[in-house]
């Protein structure tokens, strides 16, 4: 009968044993890696395309035959229109970094002293790394640099042809929002810096422009 009794009392003792272990094991946190980490859905990871139209104010200091060393020309703000591209990746609730890139076709003109037409940007081309930063889950505020490219052509008064492609240093601010799960709205606005070329037929010409940018775009 003894015997029997103490068998029984060793069996409660080792399923409350296990049961106790059992309930330790669980209140321990578990021990998380690096490599565990997945982080949570973002609207912003992914590839994405979309059509612009832009407003250009356009600036230059020329010196050509004819022309006042260091003397301004001062273009109407023009337009233009084109397509863009890029993609996204967020690094954590505060960092998004990523790729953009366009190509616009530009209707704007240079005028010297404000009257007479001295040429035009006919297209512009730009590469810009972004960094951004989540205002809202579906907005983003963003950060770019990046080069551009600009077809310059001052044929009309200089009565030769004067194309050349000029490349230069970008810097701008933008905003990007979800509308949807696919549909991006864009606005941003850049700052565009030409560097001084040499022209054909002689003379330099230095070139910048500003430019503010509404567009929509589709993300995959």
């Amino acid at each position: 009968m003894r015997s029997e009794m103490k068998l029984a009392a060793v069996a409660v003792v080792a399923v409350l044993g296990s049961t106790m272990a059992a309930q330790a094991q669980s209140m321990v946190a578990p021990v998380v890696t690096s490599g565990m980490y997945q982080p949570s859905y973002s609207a912003w990871d992914g590839f994405y395309v979309g059509a612009q139209g832009s407003l250009i104010g356009m600036k230059s200091h020329e010196i050509a035959p004819g022309i006042l060393v260091g003397e301004q020309l001062l273009g109407d703000i023009g337009g233009s229109a084109g397509v863009f591209a890029g993609y996204r990746y967020q690094l954590n609730d505060w960092l998004v970094l990523g790729l953009d890139a366009e190509v616009n076709n530009v209707a704007t003109q240079f005028e010297f002293n404000g009257a007479t037409n001295y040429g035009a940007l006919k297209w512009d081309a730009a590469v810009r790394a972004t960094l951004g930063y989540p205002v809202a889950p579906n907005v983003l505020a963003y950060g770019t640099v990046g080069y551009s490219w600009g077809r310059f052509d001052f044929t009309p008064s200089r009565g030769v042809d004067t194309a050349f492609t000029a490349g230069g240093f970008q810097l701008g601010l933008g905003v990007d929002m979800m509308v949807t799960q696919n549909l991006m709205a864009r606005l941003n606005a850049t700052w565009t810096h030409y560097g001084v070329n040499n022209v054909p037929g002689g003379g330099t010409s230095e070139p910048s422009n500003q430019v503010v940018r509404a567009g929509l775009a589709w993300k995959f």
